[in-house]
């Protein structure tokens, strides 16, 4: 089995890490600058690919968010599975398009929403189809995170036209585990703030959102806090309470007799919280060793066909951020994620 990774930043040294003892798998790299020497692998680029006329069997792209359709593309063109990271691409085009890629070919094409897998979000799940809250009346959902100034250096990090702000970044699994839980979106509005000393696009966002079946949301997300502080999904029900928390949304806990209760059984420990690397917690194992079959469907519901609304959500709040604030003068978000 050949796996290839695409970019060895954050994400891609975790999935390297993660995948360093996969039995009977040939691991290669596509990276010139970042070599982990700890673990066994072979770097390659897209013109010996190309040249030599190699195949493999799954791509991992964990590329900048601006390259990722591009790198899809490449390899669904070439047969293979592809997992993309988050967000899979910045464009609602370029999304039909590798679906009708991976469609035609009879690929994987899936995204990595890896907070699907939690204990946590599959008991919540639970809980709303069993209707033990009642009726949903309010949901808070919540996130305080850091990145410092050095995080954004890196000419793609918190540009629109390669990644996007705290929404599209950090706060998509939050946004996911709202909407892939509670239901699509009526109506909203947002207010944004931007510390253009640190990035180009918002590091701060504010959005009521309600939902099509009669529930409101408060949602709020930055990364100004001065650590990752949390993650949380609050909800309010006409029977109960449950909140969703931890730094990758890990805990399961409940109101019971007037006290508030940590379901250990449906909850996950996260040892650090420490940068970047602290709210991807344990999907991705659970992900891989799904991905990483001949099973082509997600028992997540991770294939990006199932998931352009997520992008067309973020699209919205974009064009309504970028509108109110005019932005570089850009008056839509069509002129910078071309949708």
């Amino acid at each position: 089995m050949n796996i290839v990774i695409v970019g060895l930043g954050v994400a891609g040294k975790h999935y390297l890490d993660l995948l360093k003892n996969t039995k009977k798998a040939n691991l290669f790299i596509i990276d010139e600058k970042k070599i982990d020497k700890s673990i066994n692998y072979k770097i390659i680029s897209f013109e010996k690919i190309k040249k030599e006329k190699i195949y493999f069997d799954f791509a991992i792209i964990a590329s900048p968010s601006g390259l990722h359709f591009k790198h899809a593309e490449f390899f669904l063109k070439r047969k293979t599975n592809v997992l993309i990271e988050k967000p899979f691409v910045l464009r609602i085009d370029q999304a039909k398009k590798l679906i009708n890629i991976a469609k035609n070919n009879k690929l994987k094409c899936w995204t990595s929403l890896q907070n699907r897998y939690n204990l946590s979000l599959i008991m919540l799940k639970k809980e709303l189809r069993k209707k033990s809250l009642g009726k949903i009346n309010l949901i808070d959902c919540t996130m305080l995170w850091h990145r410092n100034k050095k995080y954004y250096f890196d000419n793609w990090r918190g540009k629109y036209s390669m990644d996007g702000g705290v929404l599209t970044n950090q706060a998509i699994h939050l946004l996911d585990a709202l909407i892939y839980n509670f239901g699509k979106v009526i109506s909203f509005n947002v207010i944004a703030g931007f510390n253009k000393k640190k990035l180009e696009a918002e590091d701060l966002i504010l959005i009521n959102f309600k939902h099509e079946n009669n529930i409101y949301t408060s949602f709020k997300a930055t990364t100004r806090a001065d650590r990752n502080y949390r993650s949380a999904i609050d909800v309010i029900g006409s029977k109960g309470r449950i909140i969703i928390k931890g730094i990758s949304l890990n805990t399961f806990n409940k109101f019971k007799n007037g006290r508030l209760y940590k379901n250990e059984k449906n909850s996950e420990r996260f040892e650090t919280d420490a940068g970047a690397k602290g709210g991807m917690g344990f999907g991705h194992k659970k992900l891989l060793k799904e991905f990483l079959t001949k099973n082509k469907k997600s028992s997540r519901d991770l294939e990006i066909s199932k998931n352009i609304y997520l992008l067309k959500v973020i699209h919205s709040v974009y064009n309504k951020v970028l509108k109110q604030n005019k932005v570089d003068k850009i008056k839509s978000v069509n002129s910078v994620l071309g949708f």
